[in-house]
């Protein structure tokens, strides 16, 4: 059953209990208020009665003599029926005794089908009326065809009152469903490959909210479709010329043009090297985006790491004559693993290095702020064009496509990087000039912060990125 059908069925149930909770309602209120109205014009017919005998009692001296003449001459017409039945009349006095009896058999009446009153002089009681008029009981005829009549104009009114809310209650169902079934037909086309498909809901409520995270979600479909397909384009470029490489030494050994001693196979060697170097690189970053990196984090020195990975790029400095420089904290402990840090900086330094013209300068600087331990690398290369900035974390990007793949790596140190850092829970930015330099900064929680913040991580449960 749809939505919209179950919706419908709600509202429909719901509105069928309010009209039968509001018919109930009303007509047990209307009957018990018809029924005071009924019974009081009852009572004040018989109280007219009463105060007739009693006013004939008091001009008659205190004696109920001649009363019978009395009633028949004044009230005569209104004793009569139209169809002539007589009236059922007693009057009794004060000592039980009949004075008047009309229509009444024997001196004991059936009092529970008629009405029954005191015929009161001056606060005494002078006798007892008993009376039964046919108009009294005909009130009781009025009152239920009264009623049946409230009764009809009651149920019409609210079947067609329900029938007005079953109607707006489709119509509300289909328009409350109309952003599910669009988001229902987004989803399909999505399905189907379609992953430009947006949603376009203006409402104010949960629905615009479900319609942006669609959107969201269709957008970074989108991009990551995008990024596979890149993917897949860079890791052949970047295996062809290698396998090119390969296969042409190969078949120049084979065809017995070059013979198989250790300075022809050297370059196959490189090749079959920069090969496992990029798979190992691709898995690596593949672990740190899945978040399944395994990270053995504890308190260490920044200052010192970045001296040591200074020392070792130092004789390659020098030959670019390059002045390579450390300036430490040596406060700045911050909680991480050592070996994939000594990663970021090596790619962060060797980048600087590649880039950085001869005679330049390269600086590493370590410092706290706050609960964050700050590593920059700034060097004074040529800088990074503007428009690259925003993609260059991104994988086998270049700022410069000339650079040939011997002197511009795979394109994955900075993309390792980036994730590497996220993984620490940290962050990593850019700041470049072009004809000033580039500075790379890389912020770590420190020791006491990340152990504060923490669950200690292990191969099979890392920190998610």
């Amino acid at each position: 059953m749809k939505v919209r059908e179950k919706l419908f069925l709600g509202m429909a149930a719901l509105i069928v209990f309010m009209a039968v909770v509001f018919l109930t309602i009303s007509q047990g209120y209307v009957r018990h208020l018809f029924q005071q109205y009924a019974m009081a014009a009852r009572q004040g017919q018989v109280q007219q009665w009463e105060q007739l005998l009693a006013y004939y009692y008091v001009q008659n001296d205190g004696s109920w003599d001649g009363v019978g003449q009395f009633v028949t001459a004044v009230v005569s017409q209104q004793l009569a029926t139209k169809k002539g039945e007589p009236l059922r009349f007693l009057l009794l006095d004060d000592q039980k005794r009949v004075v008047l009896s009309l229509g009444v058999s024997g001196n004991t009446p059936d009092f529970g089908s008629g009405w029954q009153v005191p015929v009161t002089v001056g606060g005494r009681t002078v006798g007892t009326l008993w009376v039964s008029d046919r108009n009294i009981q005909g009130l009781t005829r009025i009152e239920a065809t009264v009623l049946h009549s409230m009764t009809l104009a009651t149920v019409t009114g609210v079947i067609l009152t329900s029938a007005a809310a079953l109607l707006m209650a489709a119509g509300l169902a289909k328009r409350i469903t109309e952003p599910l079934q669009a988001l229902i037909a987004a989803a399909r086309r999505i399905q189907g490959g379609d992953l430009g498909s947006r949603l376009s809901i203006r409402t104010r409520d949960e629905f615009n909210e479900v319609a942006q995270a669609f959107n969201d979600m269709a957008l970074q479909l989108s991009k990551i479709e995008e990024t596979r397909r890149h993917l897949v384009a860079d890791v052949a470029h970047e295996l062809r010329t290698p396998l090119t490489i390969i296969q042409g030494q190969l078949e120049l050994i084979q065809q017995g043009v070059k013979p198989a001693e250790p300075e022809t196979l050297l370059p196959i060697q490189d090749e079959v090297m920069r090969l496992a170097r990029l798979v190992g690189d691709l898995h690596q970053l593949s672990l740190a985006e899945a978040g399944r990196l395994p990270l053995e984090k504890h308190p260490t020195d920044l200052a010192a790491l970045a001296r040591r990975i200074a020392e070792n790029f130092q004789v390659e400095a020098e030959s670019k004559e390059i002045a390579l420089g450390v300036e430490g904290d040596d406060a700045a402990v911050a909680e991480v693993d050592p070996h994939r840090i000594t990663q970021v900086i090596v790619n962060l330094v060797g980048n600087a290095l590649r880039y950085t013209p001869q005679g330049g300068r390269i600086r590493i600087g370590v410092k706290t702020e706050g609960s964050t331990v700050c590593l920059s690398v700034s060097d004074t290369g040529p800088g990074i064009p503007p428009e690259h900035i925003p993609h260059i974390f991104n994988r086998f990007f270049r700022s410069d496509e000339a650079r040939s793949r011997e002197a511009g790596g795979t394109g994955l140190g900075l993309a390792i990087a980036k994730e590497f850092v996220e993984a620490h829970g940290g962050r990593i930015e850019v700041q470049s000039r072009r004809g000033v330099g580039t500075t790379f900064v890389v912020r770590l929680p420190t020791a006491a912060d990340a152990v504060k913040g923490r669950g200690a991580p292990t191969p099979d449960a890392p920190p998610g990125r």
